[in-house]
């Protein structure tokens, strides 16, 4: 399921049917692990399908808004393997990345932040 380099299109979260389901349903649920805020959703579809937004409020420049997107989905790759052991309990899991600040922060942080939310993400599903 999960590409050993890179981030396939299976990956990512584009119906915008999923999208809407994700932040309107109330079986959706929220983390924040400041600059970034988690909503994830367990899903009938195979895989784990995830979205990037920075909001143009944020950054006004594309250039910015880009970088930051380039950073969440790097530490998503490279932290991913958390979430494999998910798949056989539920068949799915969708979520959305949404940057909170205006500011910029080092990819560090990031992939610090991403890997707190993904055992956040993991923990809760053990629960269930």
């Amino acid at each position: 399921m999960f590409s050993k380099q890179g981030l396939g299109k299976e990956e990512r979260l584009c119906s915008k049917k999923a999208i809407d389901a994700l932040f309107t349903n109330t079986d959706s649920h929220s983390l924040s692990a400041y600059p970034i805020r988690a909503v994830y959703r367990y899903t009938e579809e195979a895989g784990i399908r995830i979205l990037v937004s920075v909001s143009k409020k944020r950054f006004k420049h594309a250039v910015d808004r880009n970088r930051v997107k380039r950073q969440l989905r790097e530490a998503y790759r490279l932290n991913k393997y958390i979430l494999k052991t998910l798949e056989p309990k539920n068949n799915g899991i969708d979520i959305a990345f949404l940057w909170l600040t205006d500011k910029h922060h080092e990819s560090k942080v990031v992939h610090a932040k991403i890997t707190s939310i993904l055992n956040k993400i993991a923990q809760h599903n053990s629960s269930l």
